[in-house]
């Protein structure tokens, strides 16, 4: 199977919740700072508008579960959709310090009604969802802390960057640009 070929592969596999219900997420969430003046890892930010992911599941009305995290291709990574409800990220346990497991009810429920996924230097990079009527962008991507505190953002990286806002994503400072995608046929 070509490159190619794998990468129109998983876009369908995102195609495939077109229709169906999302009932709730769970993900494991990585923190935006490893620390924080005294305190441990800092998972959130006001001045952030998505969520830092290692992976997150979907868990659906027909008992099925999408699974998406990460892929390398050479130097860049995508996003990687797999259904296979035996792949579980609920033991908690396992996750601690700049980890922690977490539900995710910020993230719309209900119909999904839109997916698009795009392509960008030959990987899956992105994929919007409108689903119960609410955006929901994945951006193959990792926030970087700087010296100073900041952070960059940074596209098709180790991690799943969540929008609930897509003008937010639009927005962010990205290191590299998000106009080279292309809708994944």
């Amino acid at each position: 199977m070509t490159r190619d070929e794998w990468v129109a592969e998983r876009s369908r596999d995102f195609a495939s919740l077109r229709g169906r219900r999302v009932e709730s997420w769970v993900g494991v969430e990585m923190a935006l700072r490893e620390s924080v003046a005294g305190g441990g890892p800092q998972f959130h930010d006001p001045e952030v508008p998505c969520l830092q992911l290692w992976g997150l599941q979907a868990f659906l009305d027909d008992g099925g579960v999408l699974s998406v995290s990460i892929y390398q291709d050479d130097h860049m990574f995508g996003l990687w959709p797999r259904p296979r409800p035996e792949v579980r990220l609920q033991d908690q346990g396992q996750w601690d310090g700049i980890y922690r497991w977490t539900a995710l009810t910020e993230l719309p429920t209900g119909q999904v009604e839109h997916v698009a996924a795009f392509v960008d230097e030959g990987v899956l990079a992105e994929v919007s969802l409108r689903i119960g009527g609410q955006p929901l962008l994945l951006v193959a991507g990792e926030l970087e802390e700087t010296p100073e505190g900041g952070l960059l953002f940074h596209r098709l990286d180790e991690s799943v960057l969540v929008f609930t806002d897509t003008a937010a994503a639009a927005g962010a400072p990205w290191t590299t640009s998000r106009r080279g995608l292309v809708v994944c046929a």
